[in-house]
């Protein structure tokens, strides 16, 4: 992918443009980065299904939908245009992208599949061993959730470079841009993280559904009961999530750097 960055980046009319070193660098390191979040995407695809079946309808469908609505938007926006056709630069580096993008996307779907098939178990080690994987899977997920957002702040960042090259270009385009992305992340992120909330607090309701047998035992259940829910993740918000996978939310401060004086 990174040459095909640089392909575009070397076909651009601006290449006279002082900022058009900026860009090509820019857009070179995008399509890089898509490159290698594809490939971290399509290990952690192969990993999750070592470890139980992916049903294709519920992880590959909902990929697929996404990517198309995004597709469809970047099409529009090209037709729609004063120019159509002269902003063809950008929407490639776009589709190349989403294409590194899709892979992550499609992980994510498999971290909440797996998440919602945990097998259901009332021995201590099947527990442990659900809590574990549980575990594992939020990490999983903050790492994708990471590449796809470095994906959308290097994106956001080559389209303003690319808009202070051009003299009518309107700049507010940037931060629907750098909000459009983030929004896609969370889109992506938001099941898998609701899918292994939900089961975290089946798997602390299993782990503590006995009675305390005192007050003093009481207290200490509800002090382990509160470091097992940190460590799940239940008692995060998915606000504080999208805040701990950073970047997600970075392209929004990026876009607004469009507007400072040169």
């Amino acid at each position: 992918m990174g040459v095909a960055g640089l392909v575009v980046a070397l076909t651009s009319a601006g290449r006279a443009n002082p900022l058009w070193q900026v860009w090509a660098a820019l857009a070179v390191s995008l399509c890089c980065a898509a490159g290698l979040v594809a490939l971290h995407g399509r290990a952690q695809w192969r990993e999750l299904a070592a470890i139980r079946p992916l049903d294709r309808r519920s992880v590959v469908l909902p990929t697929a939908v996404l990517v198309a609505g995004v597709v469809a938007v970047v099409v529009l926006g090209e037709v729609l245009a004063a120019r159509p056709g002269a902003g063809w630069r950008g929407d490639v580096l776009v589709l190349l992208a989403v294409s590194g993008g899709a892979w992550a996307g499609a992980a994510m779907f498999g971290v909440r599949h797996l998440a919602l098939t945990q097998p259901s178990t009332t021995e201590l080690a099947g527990l442990e061993a659900s809590v574990v994987e549980l575990v594992g899977l939020r990490r999983r997920l903050q790492r994708l959730a990471s590449g796809l957002g470095a994906l959308v702040a290097l994106s956001t960042l080559a389209l303003g470079a690319g808009l202070l090259m051009s003299k009518n270009a309107p700049r507010e385009l940037v931060v629907v841009f750098g909000g459009g992305g983030s929004a896609t992340v969370g889109l992506l992120y938001a099941p898998a993280a609701a899918a292994i909330r939900t089961r975290g607090e089946q798997l602390v309701g299993a782990v503590f559904s006995g009675q305390p047998a005192d007050r003093a035992d009481l207290v200490d259940r509800a002090e382990q009961r509160a470091k097992l829910e940190q460590a799940i993740g239940v008692d995060r918000t998915l606000f504080g999530e999208l805040q701990v996978a950073l970047p997600v939310l970075g392209p929004l401060i990026a876009a607004a750097a469009v507007f400072l004086p040169r």
